[in-house]
Formats: C-alpha cells, sequence, structure tokens
C-alpha cells in the first residue's frame, strides 16, 4: 500500500520534504482492533504545523490524525460484537497507533476508542473525513466552557472550520461567543452564520480592536478565552480578560506563546491552560469518556450533512499531490478559510 510521510522538516509547511511511500505492509488488526481501507483524510493545522516542526531524529515521520473509511477486516469475533463495527461499516478513525498515519490506504484502529460508526447509511463515507478533530473539540470547547459556569468566552481564529461549528452549536448551547478573527471578510462570513459578537483586529481596527473586544468581555461578562493561535495572540487574550480569567491555548498557528505580562499572572489571579481534545474525553475515566464519545458522535453524525452546524467544504487532492495543493490553498489571497484540504485515496492494493 501507499501513504504519506515527512521526510524531513523545514521552517515552514512549504519547505518540509514530503514524499509518498510505496510498497508499504498492509497492518493486520489484532483482536480489539479493526482493518480500514481509508477512503479520505483531512488535513488540519494541527497536522501540518506538526510536519515542519518536527525534529529530524523522527523522520520519516508519517502524516495524518485522523479520516474515514470502511472496515474490511475485523481482529476477532468478539471485537465485532462488542463494538457493533463490522465488515462493510461505514466509519470515522483517530488515535492511530505502531507508526500509522491517516494518509495510508489502510490503517488498522481501536474498535472501541479509535472508531467511529457512521449513523447514516446514505452519507457518503469520504465526508466522515473530517469527522473527529473539529467537530469533537468544538462540542469539547462549549461543554468546558459550561462546566466552568461560563456565560461566554471568546475565540480566536474564530472563521475556521472549527469556529463555524462553534458559532452554529452556540445557541442551542445558551452561550455567547466572541469571535476574534482577521479580516473583514472573515466576519462577514461569521455574520452570516449567525455570529452575534465579532470582532477584526486588522485593516482600520488594527490600532483599536482590543479595547473593541474589551468592551465585549466586560459587556458579556467572558471569563475564558480559547486561543488557536497562541503567539502574541495568547498575551492580548490574557490582557483582555477579567482578573481570574484563563486562557485556554489548543493550537499554535503562530508558534510559542508570547506578549505575556506577568503581572497578571501573578497579582490578577490569571491563568494559561492547555487544551487537548483527548483530554477531555478521558478526563474523568473510561465510563465518562465513553459516554461522551456515544453522545458526541451522535450529535456530529446527525450534523455531518450539508448546511448543518458540522457541514466542511472540501478541497479534494491526492497523496502524491497533497503537498503542493495544500501550499496553494494556503497562499491564495483569499486564504483557506471556509475550506478543508481533503487527501481522497485511489483504489488501495
Amino acid at each position: 500500500m501507499k501513504r504519506l510521510v515527512v521526510t524531513a522538516p523545514g521552517k515552514d509547511m512549504a519547505s518540509c520534504k514530503i514524499e509518498v511511500q510505496d510498497s508499504v505492509i498492509v497492518p493486520t488488526p489484532t483482536s480489539g482492533q479493526v482493518l480500514i481501507k481509508v477512503a479520505a483524510s483531512a488535513i488540519n493545522p494541527s497536522d501540518y504545523s506538526a510536519w515542519y516542526r518536527c525534529n529530524p531524529d523522527q523522520c520519516p515521520l508519517v502524516m495524518g490524525s485522523e479520516g474515514s473509511g470502511t472496515v474490511v477486516k475485523v481482529g476477532g469475533t468478539l471485537t465485532g460484537l462488542l463494538s457493533g463495527v463490522k465488515v462493510g461499516s461505514k466509519v470515522g478513525f483517530v488515535n492511530l497507533k505502531d507508526n500509522q498515519g491517516s494518509y495510508s490506504e489502510y490503517v488498522v484502529a481501536d474498535a472501541f476508542g479509535g472508531v467511529f460508526k457512521l449513523l447514516d447509511d446514505d452519507m457518503p463515507v469520504e465526508d466522515a473525513a473530517s469527522f473527529f478533530v473539529n467537530p469533537f473539540t468544538a462540542i469539547a470547547i462549549i461543554e468546558s466552557a459550561k462546566a466552568l459556569g461560563a456565560k461566554a468566552f471568546v475565540h480566536t481564529a474564530a472563521a475556521s472550520q472549527l469556529g463555524q461549528m462553534i458559532v452554529k452549536l452556540a445557541p442551542s448551547e445558551n452561550i455567547e461567543i466572541i469571535n476574534v478573527v482577521r479580516r473583514e471578510e472573515q466576519a462577514a462570513l461569521l455574520r452570516e452564520i449567525g455570529a452575534k459578537h465579532v470582532v477584526v483586529t486588522g485593516g482600520d481596527n488594527a490600532t483599536t480592536w482590543k479595547e473593541e473586544l474589551k468592551l465585549k468581555v466586560k459587556e458579556l461578562e467572558a471569563t475564558i478565552a480559547f486561543d488557536a493561535i497562541a503567539g502574541n495572540s495568547t498575551g492580548d487574550m490574557l490582557d483582555v480578560l477579567p482578573n481570574k480569567g484563563t486562557v485556554f491555548i489548543y493550537g499554535g498557528l503562530a508558534g510559542r506563546a508570547g506578549n505575556i505580562n506577568p503581572i497578571d499572572m501573578i497579582y490578577n489571579e490569571k491563568k494559561i491552560q492547555s487544551f487537548l481534545v483527548t483530554s477531555w474525553l478521558k478526563a474523568d475515566g473510561i465510563l465518562s469518556t465513553l459516554a461522551r464519545i456515544r453522545a458526541a458522535s451522535k450529535n456530529v453524525t446527525a450534523n455531518l450533512k450539508e448546511g448543518s452546524w458540522a457541514s466542511t467544504q472540501f478541497v479534494d487532492t491526492t497523496l502524491e499531490n497533497a503537498h503542493a495543493d495544500l501550499i496553494k490553498l494556503m497562499t491564495n489571497k483569499n486564504g483557506s478559510t471556509n475550506q478543508k484540504m481533503r487527501v481522497r485515496m485511489g483504489n488501495a492494493d
């Protein structure tokens, strides 16, 4: 089979070296696992930031964190009976182990913790390529904010696919979102899908946006922020929050967090914490994990269709063209807003 690997990191995503490995042995599922013929795999920002920031000693680094496909083999009779996943099941998958990546023609995944059976038989299996990372993170962010008693929260990089999902979910969850974006066209996109509070940091607002954001935070009594950018954004978010506020970092698009005023943390009791969807799933033990997976899976599956909160506009590519096509998408004049690249597999051998 074929799979995509990083052979050398670089100073940015465009300069890292990527190649297709041929003649890779198809993995064999053991008890508790299933073999999946991959239909498609999404390319997430967390994926490509890892490509060029990896250690050279990690190379060749397998690529891809989530995808979708069809189960072609089940490891053991009990696996199929207990998991409900059988040969022919359409599934989304995540949490690959044993030096596997989702940009592969076949993968072996854990039937009980890494495979999510699609509940809609009519949905094309490739449309579940982004089944886990964005939708589950959107649910996790909102559930975490509510658990902390937040009436509202700030969200950066809010025009992303994940950000749009949060905007669409918020009304049914009775929580306000203050969306932070760079460009006015991104703000227009969010307002079109229902966003009530949007702050633009660029253009004519470049020198005034932080005061505008502080006023929004005060008005809506926001006490937390979820920051996907890091870099100076983390310090900016810490600055606009009230005393005892918390910034949760869940992405690193701008690299290491900075611009942080230690006075805020020492005397104003503000905090910076990490946020990871898999940690949220596992936070309260195995029974809670399974319950959260089931509830979130049902919610996501019901809303993957076009026009719903979890819909995604995919731009398709192949294993061979993924690197070049992603660079092209990210460097065009409109950027990658409202689009996600998806690696589509051909006929696997």
